[in-house]
């Protein structure tokens, strides 16, 4: 009940500031499990698709963004795993039942802020948790964050529009082994849509 009034809370703040646009939104499976898939440009983003998709996020973030006040604060209240290292067994067990008990993950692929798509050190955790467990991966793409609140910056630093466009999801048939080839078509596949 805290998650939807908080929901509805900054919905209208960034409605109102941001003049937050979302498009896409029939592309959000009806029912079941998935994973969300995002560009990743500003601290804003994990708040920014709280508020534009209606299920519950449970957010897999880096342990380093809990020591942030605000977003910390926001993150723990949201349930979100916080991630220590790259092979982080226990983020990774408790990420697989969040999806087995049909709930939603939101993950950043790039692994951090702002990173220049030539570039990525994508990580392939979506994609392995996807083809784990057989649930559909949503890529959505962040527009504008970046001006709002640009890498390294600790307050808002313009009014800019910020769009949230949802595409189409990318099935995953489940895995029983770690089929690398597979994988790797699924990280370029949402890839491709979030840039």
């Amino acid at each position: 009940m805290l998650y939807i009034i908080a929901q509805i809370k900054f919905l209208i703040i960034f409605k109102l500031l941001f003049r937050l646009k979302v498009t896409g939104q029939e592309n959000i499976p009806q029912d079941g499990p998935f994973i969300i898939v995002a560009n990743h440009s500003s601290l804003l983003d994990p708040v920014i698709l709280g508020v534009s998709i209606k299920p519950k996020i449970i957010f897999v973030a880096a342990a380093y963004l809990f020591e942030i006040r605000w977003l910390g604060y926001l993150l723990r209240k949201a349930n979100s795993i916080p991630v220590q290292r790259e092979n982080d067994i226990k983020a990774i067990k408790q990420s697989l039942k969040i999806l087995q008990q049909g709930g939603v993950l939101g993950i950043f692929p790039e692994g951090g802020i702002d990173r220049q798509k030539n570039n990525l050190p994508v990580r392939a955790g979506a994609a392995y948790l996807a083809t784990k467990v057989g649930v559909p991966i949503v890529p959505i793409k962040i527009k504008g964050a970046d001006k709002v609140l640009p890498r390294g910056a600790k307050f808002i630093r313009s009014l800019n529009k910020i769009e949230v466009e949802i595409k189409k999801p990318i099935y995953c048939s489940r895995q029983t082994n770690k089929n690398k080839e597979i994988i790797k078509r699924v990280v370029e596949s949402y890839i491709k849509e979030i840039y």
